[in-house]
């Protein structure tokens, strides 16, 4: 999945000194992975998960990425990947074509970003499978007593749990440290709970009643102008060169 000459210390460190002006803690980074020739089993998970994201978004949405991380510091992005949850450093992805999120719903304090940290923390492994992924993530950290299974040949494994980490972070936030302090907390989950109805047919605005945690992908990340803007672009960045 590389992307750019990792070789190059001297790119490497350009590079990620420039996104660390910018980057700052909670904020998503969104991937479109490169794969190498002979990765025919990543190229297809890839496949799935932008068809996935083209047929729910359009094709004038953004739909290429595949991946989705949460960023705490130079050292550690929090990363759902097989095989397993990791935290990495800035320096193995920052050459990759990368775009930055940063969420708008509220500022980011010290105490939120320990707090997400926490429960990132709690879905690292180096043995979990994606169906024990899942449940530590929806049963145990956010207390669902019910969830969709995940199917072994329906794509889901690759197209879903990147994205749901990173969701997990900002639910079990809600639900800890900002949903007890209002007097009249909105019903459901936190994020893409309510759609803008312009962007979508009228049967499925009329029918929509949120995204569920584990039907997350990097996509909804992309395209909050279809939920309630919970998201701004911050930059985008393609082998250590800025693009937007």
């Amino acid at each position: 999945m590389g992307h750019g000459d990792y070789g190059s210390k001297k790119l490497v460190k350009k590079a990620s000194e420039e996104i660390l002006e910018i980057i700052k803690p909670g904020d998503i980074v969104n991937q479109d992975l490169k794969t190498k020739w002979y990765e025919f089993w990543l190229k297809i998970g890839f496949w799935g998960i932008k068809t996935y994201q083209k047929d729910l978004f359009g094709k004038k949405s953004n739909w290429q990425d595949s991946h989705t991380m949460m960023f705490f510091n130079e050292r550690n992005t929090f990363s759902v990947e097989l095989p397993k949850a990791k935290f990495k450093p800035i320096q193995e992805y920052c050459l990759s074509d990368m775009s930055i999120y940063r969420c708008k719903l509220m500022e980011m304090t010290p105490e939120y970003i320990d707090s997400m940290m926490d429960t990132a923390k709690r879905m690292l492994g180096s043995d979990y499978d994606i169906g024990q992924l899942l449940d530590i993530a929806l049963r145990q950290i956010l207390g669902y007593s019910q969830h969709r299974k995940v199917r072994f040949f329906d794509f889901g494994k690759k197209k879903k749990v990147c994205s749901v980490g990173a969701r997990v972070c900002y639910e079990h936030l809600y639900m800890k440290k900002i949903k007890p302090s209002l007097d009249n907390p909105p019903r459901g989950k936190w994020l893409f709970h309510s759609v803008y109805a312009d962007k979508w047919s009228e049967k499925f605005a009329n029918n929509y009643k949120g995204t569920d945690v584990e039907a997350t992908a990097p996509a909804h990340f992309a395209n909050t102008d279809y939920f309630q803007n919970e998201f701004e672009l911050i930059a985008k960045f393609d082998n250590g060169h800025r693009t937007a």
